[in-house]
C-alpha cells in the first residue's frame, strides 16, 4: 500500500507574475473604461483650475475643525428658520408627483413660447374671446385650467 499524504507543498507564484498579472488588468480595465476616466480627469481638471481641489484637500484633512465650524454657524439663530424649511423642503419634494409636474412644465413650456412668439397688433375684443373658445385647443386649455381650480378648492 502507499503511504499516506502527511504534507501539502503549495505552489508559490514569483512576485513577479503576481505584478505582472495585475497589471495586465489594470491596463484591461483602464481600455474598457477609457472614456469614463478622460472625463474624470477633464472634471479633475476642472476642479483643480477653479481652486476647489485645494479646498477639498484641506477640508478633508482638516474634517473636524471644519465641521465644527460650519455647525457652529448652522446654530447661529439667524439660520434657524432656513435649516428647519430646508427639511420641509426635502419632504414637499417627496410629495411631488414628478411625472405630473413634469407634464404641467411641458405645458407651461409650450405656453410661454407661443406667448413670446405671438405678434398681435389690435387689441383683443370681448366678441374675440367668444370666438376663441370655439379653438379646440384653447377650449381644452381653459376646462384643464377650470379643473385646476376645482381640485385646488377640494379640502
Amino acid at each position: 500500500m502507499a503511504n499516506p499524504i502527511s504534507s501539502i507543498k503549495r505552489m508559490e507564484i514569483p512576485e513577479e507574475v503576481i505584478q505582472e498579472r495585475n497589471i495586465e488588468e489594470v491596463i484591461k480595465a483602464v481600455s474598457d473604461n477609457k472614456e469614463a476616466i478622460l472625463k474624470g480627469i477633464d472634471l479633475l481638471s476642472t476642479i483643480h483650475d477653479n481652486g476647489f481641489l485645494d479646498m477639498i484637500n484641506a477640508l478633508v484633512k482638516h474634517k473636524e475643525e471644519a465641521m465644527e465650524n460650519i455647525m457652529g454657524e448652522l446654530n447661529k439663530e439667524q439660520y434657524a428658520e432656513i435649516m428647519e424649511n430646508a427639511g420641509k423642503l426635502v419632504f414637499l419634494l417627496g410629495d411631488l408627483r414628478v411625472d405630473d409636474l413634469k407634464y404641467f412644465t411641458t405645458k407651461l413650456n409650450n405656453a410661454m413660447e407661443e406667448a413670446r412668439t405671438y405678434e398681435r397688433t389690435e387689441p383683443t375684443r370681448p366678441l374675440d374671446l367668444l370666438k376663441a373658445l370655439k379653438d379646440p385647443e384653447i377650449n381644452k386649455s381653459i376646462t384643464m385650467m377650470l379643473q385646476f381650480l376645482r381640485g385646488m378648492g377640494k379640502p
